[in-house]
């Protein structure tokens, strides 16, 4: 299609010179977004070929498949970072007011234009097109947060509603809850989920203690988490998040060199504290009692342990000692009864430990 140089012009005119925006925000990750923002008509931004014909910076990239829609009053353009051309970018045409509920402080530089705005959200912000992408999923219910909710979209809603990224606290404080629901905890056994190492930098960087301890159990447990050799020379990481600063997150499926040595703490606490409990066969206020543990605890306890490499997994372990049927095997019911409130004791003692091993700071 030609455009006659009237229209050129009139279309041009609509486009007004990209004005630099500060938005006055006491929230962390805003102060520092000094962002980009122009005026379209929306007339222009519907027109294919004037888009086409008329190059200029606010217009420049890829619509978004899904998030370009017709009647959305905002357009806003992620960049994909350094070494990148605008070319590179990432429109999405999106309702202005979905954003406005949950955070209307960082979006009300837009409330009051007629015509359509354009906000750049600048590399250093952080925000990922799949992570904004899974934002928009949830605030127009395609793929709502929920318990059925795949880990990846509760883990990208996370991040970009954070407090230094975008700023969404309702949003934020949903998927921390459903990422919490994910990971069970001690000191009872529980089920030791997947994507453990990505979960354990969101509890870290977002400071969730209360599933720390049990992603750390089940890294130790159930996952090869590093070679003893990485151990050597390493130091904590300084991973920082909802006080604005930058945070050093390893990628996925890695841990961090303070996470490995933690991994490596709880080991060795575990090791020293329960080897000796499963090797020494337990005593008892009768005679006969004690010589059937004496009797029975190697195969049934010992052996077992050995053979299933159950050494380093004691929540398990104990559990397993408890569900022995001891009676059978000659223990009265007073003594099976101490015992397995015994071993039930140990359970919590261990998990109460862990937080020395782990030196964490339980305040969240």
């Amino acid at each position: 299609m030609t455009l006659s140089a009237n229209s050129i012009g009139v279309a041009r005119h609509s486009l007004t010179t990209l004005l630099p925006l500060s938005i006055v925000v006491v929230g962390v990750g805003w102060r520092l977004w000094t962002s980009s923002r122009s005026t379209i008509t929306k007339e222009d931004s519907d027109s294919d070929s004037q888009l086409e014909t008329i190059s200029t910076p606010p217009v420049q990239g890829h619509r978004h498949p899904t998030y370009w829609l017709n009647d959305g009053s905002v357009i806003v353009r992620i960049t994909r970072g350094q070494g990148c051309s605008q070319n590179d970018d990432v429109l999405f045409k999106i309702h202005e007011r979905l954003l406005h509920q949950h955070s209307s402080h960082v979006w009300q530089a837009v409330l009051d234009d007629k015509s359509l705005a354009l906000i750049t959200l600048p590399p250093e912000l952080g925000v990922q097109i799949q992570d904004f992408t899974s934002l928009l999923e949830h605030l127009y219910h395609h793929t709502p947060l929920s318990t059925e909710a795949p880990f990846h979209h509760v883990a990208a809603v996370l991040r970009v509603s954070a407090p230094n990224q975008l700023d969404l606290p309702s949003v934020h404080s949903l998927a921390r809850s459903y990422l919490v629901a994910m990971f069970p905890s001690g000191p009872h056994p529980f089920i030791h989920p997947n994507h453990l190492e990505e979960a354990l930098a969101l509890a870290v960087l977002y400071k969730i203690i209360s599933i720390q301890k049990g992603l750390y159990y089940s890294l130790v447990t159930t996952t090869d988490f590093a070679p003893a050799p990485q151990l050597e020379n390493t130091a904590p990481s300084n991973i920082q998040g909802d006080d604005g600063t930058s945070a050093n997150i390893s990628p996925p499926n890695a841990l961090s060199p303070a996470d490995i040595k933690r991994c490596w703490d709880v080991m060795t606490g575990i090791m020293e504290y329960f080897t000796p409990i499963l090797f020494t066969s337990p005593g008892t206020p009768h005679m006969a009692c004690t010589d059937v543990f004496a009797d029975r605890w190697p195969q049934l306890v010992v052996e077992s342990a050995l053979s299933g490499g159950s050494l380093y997994k004691p929540l398990e372990t104990l559990e397993r000692i408890k569900q022995i049927d001891w009676g059978a095997e000659g223990l009265c019911p007073a003594c099976v009864r101490d015992k397995r409130e015994e071993w039930t004791k140990e359970q919590e003692n261990v998990w109460e430990l862990m937080d020395g091993w782990l030196s964490l700071d339980t305040k969240e």
